[in-house]
């Protein structure tokens, strides 16, 4: 019997990726995206904005009736800066997108799923919290971890934390612009950081870790009766769950000689 997914987000790179392998295989696939239109034959496409209630509260509806063996989150947004430059709008819309999208995944979606299904939220290296300049998304998706993991004990319910580290994806592109008004700030402090952080990202979105392999990855664990909890993907994020062990003064004195050196260099060829 083909087993239903419903997957949050289809206009994430990594999920069209993902979607691409589970079209081969034996599942009846329901995608979320805030603009319908795909005309695929093969998906069940529907509307949702994690960032409105109203648009779960149709789709709830929509959905009456049907169990799904995995629902799969993979929307999400990274709002970069310094600390001392951001701001109440910048923290909340960060958190808008990733973690209170997956509060509402969880509270409007996850009643549909069967009793032994699974929710999987794609997360981040960034959720083990040692990069600077980037807190704010580092934040949210620790806390969209904690979230996840309380929700599994109360519920009893199986879920996955997907942690990959960099991909070469759009995101990337994505959340330059998102950033814009911010790395574009004329405060000339942090300026060399400002620098390093826009061709880090541009460089992430082409010689990053290959998409199409995270996604291999990711439909393997979806296929899994009894899949892990937490999978780190990538070397670099393997490293970033390791310093975990590491005394913080330690981790952070590592960061702050990486970061400068990497910073020296990014300038350094300007």
């Amino acid at each position: 019997m083909s087993k239903n997914i419903l997957l949050i987000g289809l206009n994430s790179e990594l999920a069209q990726e993902t979607v691409k392998i589970l079209k081969t295989k034996d599942f009846n696939i329901w995608a979320t995206s805030r603009q319908t239109g795909i005309m695929d034959e093969k998906i069940r496409e529907l509307r949702l904005d994690v960032c409105h209630i109203e648009d779960f509260i149709h789709l709830k509806e929509k959905i009456k009736g049907i169990s799904f063996d995995t629902i799969i989150n993979f929307t999400g947004i990274a709002v970069a800066g310094a600390v001392e430059e951001l701001n109440e709008i910048d923290i909340k819309k960060q958190l808008d997108v990733n973690l209170f999208g997956l509060l509402n995944i969880i509270k409007y979606l996850c009643p549909n799923l069967e009793p032994e299904g699974k929710l999987i939220n794609i997360s981040s290296m960034a959720s083990y919290g040692i990069f600077p300049f980037l807190s704010p998304y580092c934040i949210s998706k620790s806390a969209a971890d904690i979230l996840l993991n309380s929700y599994s004990i109360e519920s009893n319910k199986k879920i996955v934390s997907i942690r990959p580290g960099a991909v070469a994806t759009k995101f990337w592109d994505t959340s330059i612009e998102l950033n814009k008004n911010t790395l574009e700030n004329q405060n000339t402090k942090f300026e060399k950081e400002k620098n390093f952080l826009i061709q880090n990202a541009q460089k992430n979105s082409i010689h990053a870790k290959n998409s199409i392999n995270v996604a291999k990855k990711i439909a393997k664990i979806i296929e899994l009766k009894n899949p892990k909890p937490v999978y780190n993907i990538g070397l670099d994020a393997k490293i970033s769950k390791f310093t975990r062990f590491i005394p913080q003064n330690i981790v952070n004195s590592i960061i702050k000689l990486g970061l400068k050196l990497r910073i020296n260099k990014t300038n350094a060829k300007k």
